[in-house]
């Protein structure tokens, strides 16, 4: 599908926020309410919410610092660049006023605000009914994985679920994590209600039913509950809807997208007018920014191996890892799609869940694991190798790091599983214990100066 573009320049000024969330339109202004008023309206506002996700503070770059260059996949080994600010949080020393992580926070916030307008306003119009649940779908879909983001980068967040004014905005605490979590659970179990399995023509690649059922049962391992997490990933793993491809090099190839291996990827499209393509991701010209132990882990003639390596961009000063590989265009970007969800991750999750749940001698736990090992050509485990459920853990999480190297899941795995500060050791870098959440942006601290309802993570 192509990149999803606003028709309708009017759109962003509707329903963006600025860098600072409290900076809304109010809701009553006439514009806003004028706009929703058809289904081609309510179309153009749906992927204005999905350009959100593209926005270089989101999949289009700054998340492959916050979620990859903080874990131990890849290193920022440039402290020059950017005044350092993404040194800075590669090396766990970034501070308050950090602009990454403002600007950051205040793109996903643009993102929901922007879901929050359809949501608020569709039920009122007149539409065919499947469509007007088809939209509904993808806005919970996107605002589930917006606040997914927020919670696992910052904790606690403010929890907006309607379109507010700024006096409205100005009472916002920071949520418990408990009750950002049960809002995206609902999203999400709506969306997948909603949403329809598959599409055609220009609407392939939009949000599914597949896609909101599998990263709910995400939501589900990530809070550990692995029982919900195993109903709701069963049927994905067992279906014909999405499957492994025989090459894993083929998921990521540049003319390959759309493949049934994803479940959703973030769309792009180098070359345009409107900015649709993205910089390359983990580009460096200084050296290989590849962590080495994260090559040193994978076994002899693991196919995955070689998408780690960084190869020359033509008529370019850096080189990029092969599984983002794409050539420049002629405005000096590329277009690669950033998968956020696919099958491999969805065996691998289930593989953890089930084990959780009851640990298995080369039950369906192994079967799963496997699946994605058979593909990497690397041999199968059995239980003689992973006898205790603890070990079949470890090795489905290292897995997992093999298998899901700079799609930005290392970083949240070793938080989930309290390995985030041994694991750090290993690169040579000291991790403080408080720093698996980042530092509430200073500009929020500020606007609302209230420290109990808006109070900084601790250790900042």
């Amino acid at each position: 599908m192509k990149k999803l573009i606003l028709s309708v320049a009017i759109l962003i000024s509707l329903s963006a926020c600025q860098k600072n969330f409290l900076e809304l339109r109010p809701q009553s202004q006439a514009n806003v309410d004028n706009f929703y008023k058809t289904a081609n309206d309510f179309g153009n506002a749906v992927n204005g919410a999905y350009d959100a996700l593209q926005m270089p503070n989101q999949y289009g770059g700054d998340y492959n610092t916050l979620m990859e260059a903080r874990s131990d996949n890849v290193l920022d080994n440039d402290p020059s660049s950017s005044a350092g600010l993404r040194y800075n949080i590669d090396r766990f020393i970034e501070p308050t006023t950090n602009t990454v992580l403002r600007d950051t926070w205040g793109s996903l916030y643009t993102g929901i605000n922007r879901c929050n307008l359809i949501l608020d306003k569709i039920d009122a119009v007149t539409m065919d009914a499947t469509l007007k649940a088809r939209y509904k779908g993808e806005a919970q879909f996107i605002r589930a994985l917006s606040y997914f983001n927020l919670v696992r980068l910052w904790g606690k967040v403010p929890l907006v679920l309607t379109a507010s004014s700024t006096t409205e905005a100005r009472s916002y605490k920071r949520n418990e994590i408990t009750e950002i979590y049960a809002a995206i659970e609902k999203d999400l179990t709506d969306a997948a209600a909603g949403l329809p399995v598959s599409y055609t023509g220009n609407d392939i690649g939009r949000a599914t039913s597949g896609a909101a059922k599998g990263l709910l049962g995400k939501v589900y391992v990530t809070e550990k509950k692995y029982d919900l997490a195993v109903a709701t990933l069963r049927d994905l793993v067992n279906g014909t809807t999405y499957q492994l491809l025989p090459e894993i090099a083929n998921v990521f190839a540049v003319n390959n997208k759309n493949n049934a291996e994803l479940l959703f990827a973030v769309k792009f499209k180098k070359g345009g007018t409107l900015g649709e393509g993205h910089g390359s991701w983990y580009g460096t010209s200084i050296g290989d920014n590849i962590e080495p132990s994260l090559r040193a882990a994978y076994p002899a003639g693991d196919k995955r191996l070689p998408l780690t390596v960084q190869v020359p961009v033509p008529s370019s000063i850096n080189a990029v890892p092969r599984k983002f590989y794409d050539e420049l265009s002629s405005t000096n970007d590329v277009g690669n799609d950033f998968p956020v969800l696919r099958f491999a991750d969805v065996l691998l999750l289930y593989a953890e869940a089930l084990n959780q749940v009851g640990y298995q001698a080369d039950g369906d736990a192994f079967k799963a694991l496997n699946r994605v090992r058979t593909r990497a050509g690397v041999a199968n485990y059995t239980s003689a190798q992973l006898a205790t459920k603890e070990a079949f853990q470890t090795a489905v999480i290292n897995e997992r790091r093999l298998e899901l190297a700079l799609e930005n899941d290392r970083w949240f795995d070793l938080v989930r599983t309290g390995t985030a500060v041994d694991a750090i050791k290993v690169t040579g870098i000291t991790m403080p214990a408080n720093r698996t959440v980042y530092p509430i942006p200073q500009s929020e601290i500020d606007v609302y100066n209230n420290k109990t309802n808006f109070p900084q993570n601790e250790g900042y």
